[in-house]
């Protein structure tokens, strides 16, 4: 096909998300928040997809997905549907972060925007985004650490664009520190971010191994944590 056409996958949270982008423009979007797992809702929503778009899956030239951070089961659910989907299809893979994703859906120019997921534990995803670039790379800390990172970027800003779930927990704390904020109101990435700079990756040949591609966790699962835990005490004994 002399068209690029490119499937992008988000299930960074509670919604699974899909789209398809051919030649830098968005030609299908669906998102279904649902109570079921991503597992149920993935397939059927992709086969919705392609129908609605009137391709196959032949017919894609590449996949792109949201890595994370997110929820744990969710991210190896999308990831493992990506990467199933470029090897069956021998398709070019990019996994995007979802912090990013979240950036870019708030603010395109990604300047001056500050991502937040809730990370639960009193802890959130972040990443601030200055100029295109990432000032405070993805990251997990407590809001206090936030603020303070936050502050010590340098000043002149009138004020930071927040997107993410984790606004609210955060937000409060950075307006008392005199950080100005202007509240989005986008709380997940749209995978039509996903499918857009999966297309711009693969036309410039920035690819990802399928073999390599895992989930961007930040911080251990709990089942790692409670295995380590139990392993402690026989360690000392030793």
């Amino acid at each position: 096909m002399n068209t690029t056409l490119v499937l992008g996958i988000e299930t960074s949270g509670t919604s699974t998300g899909l789209a398809l982008a051919a030649s830098g423009k968005v030609v299908a979007e669906l998102v279904e928040r649902s109570i079921c797992g991503h597992n149920e809702v993935l397939m059927p929503l992709l086969d919705q997809l392609l129908k609605e778009a009137g391709v196959k899956v032949r017919d894609l030239s590449g996949v792109g997905v949201d890595v994370g951070p997110g929820m744990f089961t969710s991210l190896r659910v999308g990831t493992s549907t990506a990467k199933g989907l470029a090897v069956a299809h021998r398709l070019p893979i990019v996994g995007v972060s979802t912090l990013w994703s979240l950036a870019r859906t708030a603010r395109p120019t990604l300047d001056g925007v500050l991502s937040l997921i809730d990370a639960r534990k009193h802890q959130v995803y972040a990443a601030l985004y200055l100029e295109g670039k990432p000032a405070i790379p993805p990251s997990v800390m407590s809001p206090e650490e936030l603020v303070s990172k936050v502050g010590s970027m340098p000043s002149g800003r009138a004020s930071l664009v927040v997107a993410g779930n984790g606004a609210g927990i955060c937000a409060d704390l950075l307006v008392a520190a005199g950080i100005e904020l202007v509240l989005s109101g986008i709380e997940i990435a749209s995978p039509r971010v996903v499918a857009l700079e999966a297309g711009e990756r693969i036309a410039r040949g920035q690819v990802d191994e399928v073999a390599a591609l895992e989930p961007l966790y930040l911080r251990r699962t709990d089942a790692e944590l409670a295995r380590e835990q139990k392993l402690r005490p026989k360690a000392q004994l030793n």
